[in-house]
């Protein structure tokens, strides 16, 4: 079982990773090449907001490339009773067709792991893998990002079974 100290220095460490996203995006766009593309909501690459669904928390993404970014989620169980960390590399696979200049609809799946603490009646620690798979409304002219997701996975430790995650949520890009 982990220690108090423990979690709030993992929690502290996920925060500082996430928010150094926009400068590893920044830093990536340009050893890849020179332009300044614009990508993510408005051409903005980090947002941060809120996800309400299992768990419910916060949730940050950084854009990498056009398509490729990091998402993380800091949250509360309440199936398990823990706090969740979630972080995953999700890829947008397609803008779905429809006729708006208003909004794009980009679907998207990646790969992640989570860490849930003192989850249970036993204050038991839980990792897992997971899939994420969801679309979002994207304005094309505001900031501002809404998506849905659903996330099925395996738990690995400490016993295996499956698990099944997701939620819906909203993010404000900067």
């Amino acid at each position: 079982m982990m220690k108090k100290n423990e979690v709030v220095a993992l929690g502290l460490a996920f925060i500082i990773l996430t928010m150094s996203l926009p400068a590893m995006a920044r830093s990536y766009s340009s050893s890849k090449n020179n332009n300044s593309a614009a990508y993510g909501p408005e051409g903005k690459r980090f947002g941060a907001g809120l996800y309400l669904g299992e768990p419910t928390g916060i949730t940050l993404k950084g854009y990498l490339t056009e398509k490729l970014a990091i998402d993380g989620i800091a949250a509360w169980s309440f199936k398990d009773k823990g706090f969740t960390i979630i972080g995953d590399v999700t890829y947008d696979f397609l803008d779905i067709p429809i006729d708006s200049n208003v909004v794009t609809l980009p679907f998207y799946a990646g790969a992640g792991a989570k860490l849930e603490f003192n989850a249970g009646p036993n204050d038991k620690t839980v990792a897992g893998i997971r899939v994420p798979v969801g679309v979002a409304v994207q304005w094309v002219e505001y900031p501002v990002e809404v998506f849905a997701e659903i996330a099925p996975g395996i738990e690995v430790a400490p016993s295996t079974e499956f698990d099944l995650m997701g939620g819906i949520g909203v993010r404000y890009y900067f």
